[in-house]
């Protein structure tokens, strides 16, 4: 489909959002599965997860600068996932790390392409190709209609405390941005493509070489260090439906989480009120305090053969009559009777304040 309309430029936007929202999940499945949680290669998936999260909220907010909308909380595809407009074709699924995910799978994900190549928005090789496309339509739509007549500013992300930079990153290759126009549009797009790919086929994301892109960070990837601390065989793709009966109730636990904060996240993309920083500390704190150590202990229950589950990153439906938050203290506490090793996360459950 061409981008000839406002209304197809915000379907791209929206695919380019999901893309984000895919390669996400499948970097913190392999950084869980590293044996040494404090190792330099879980930082470095580490810091290019949270890149792919920065790049979701800027299109998000580019989305919404544009005059449309989106709900990161609301049923998405289970792994695999494949994306359908590149070519060739690639799929992302939920596995643990290994040389060959990275060769098969990230390098891909993440290599600059052709620049040469002529932009189209249904069949590209790269992000950047991608993205380049939905720039150009940007910049020809504004031509003909202010595509930022109604920036919806006050929805737009914008916390300076909501993007910490990790290990391996560095703040000024680009953090939030509010859109209100197309030099700021600008400015966001050039975020996401040159974390991603580089400047040109450079091997920094910024100027200044402060920081590798996230194709250079997999090309270096420290493999010596993890053939030294090992892997978890955790299984690929596991769903609640596919794991052993006294397992599912800790995967859907953990899909709970994950649909939690998302939820969060369209909190924080809502109109600002006084809450709206306190909604940022939830984020963080609930993906290395909740999430994180949900998966992991997930990566530590057999399932046989040798192989360990894993968190599915799959959509829990809550019941809309009663708070997220109670729904998610009450799994925890039947759930820390059968597994007490998760005590500790029920524990930090009662610190989550109740929004309807």
């Amino acid at each position: 489909m061409p981008i000839e309309t406002r209304e197809q430029l915000h379907a791209h936007i929206i695919e380019a959002i999901g893309i984000e929202l895919t390669v996400f999940p499948a970097y913190l499945y392999a950084m869980y599965s590293l044996a040494d949680r404090a190792s330099d290669s879980a930082k470095v998936l580490k810091s290019v997860a949270a890149e792919e999260m920065l790049h979701a909220i800027l299109g998000a907010n580019l989305l919404l600068a544009t005059g449309g909308d989106f709900t990161f909380c609301s049923p998405y595809s289970s792994f695999p996932i494949d994306f359908t407009h590149r070519l060739p074709h690639l799929t992302i699924n939920l596995e643990p790390f290994s040389q060959d995910v990275v060769e098969r799978v990230f390098l891909p994900i993440e290599e600059p392409g052709d620049d040469s190549a002529p932009k189209n928005p249904d069949q590209w090789d790269s992000q950047g190709q991608f993205y380049g496309a939905i720039w150009e339509a940007i910049v020809r739509l504004n031509e003909s209609e202010d595509l930022f007549d109604d920036p919806q500013v006050d929805r737009q992300f914008d916390d300076p405390h909501g993007y910490l930079v990790p290990k391996f990153d560095a703040g000024d290759t680009g953090g939030l941005v509010i859109i209100t126009d197309l030099e700021s549009a600008g400015r966001a797009l050039e975020t996401i493509i040159h974390q991603g790919e580089g400047v040109s086929h450079d091997r920094y994301a910024d100027d200044s070489h402060a920081e590798l892109t996230h194709y250079a960070k997999f090309l270096d990837f420290p493999y010596d260090e993890i053939s030294r601390s090992g892997v978890l065989p955790a299984m690929v793709n596991p769903t609640v439906a596919t794991l052993p009966p006294h397992i599912r109730p800790v995967a859907e636990f953990s899909d709970a989480v994950v649909t939690y904060l998302y939820l969060v996240m369209d909190r924080m993309l809502g109109p600002k009120t006084e809450e709206h920083h306190h909604q940022v500390g939830l984020l963080y704190g609930g993906m290395v305090a909740l999430l994180a150590p949900v998966a992991r202990y997930l990566m530590t229950l057999e399932i046989g053969n040798g192989t360990v589950a894993g968190p599915p990153f799959g959509y829990y439906a809550f019941d809309v009559g009663s708070a997220p938050e109670t729904q998610l203290r009450r799994m925890g506490h039947e759930l820390v009777q059968d597994h007490p090793a998760l005590q500790v996360v029920v524990d930090l459950l009662h610190r989550l304040p109740d929004v309807q």
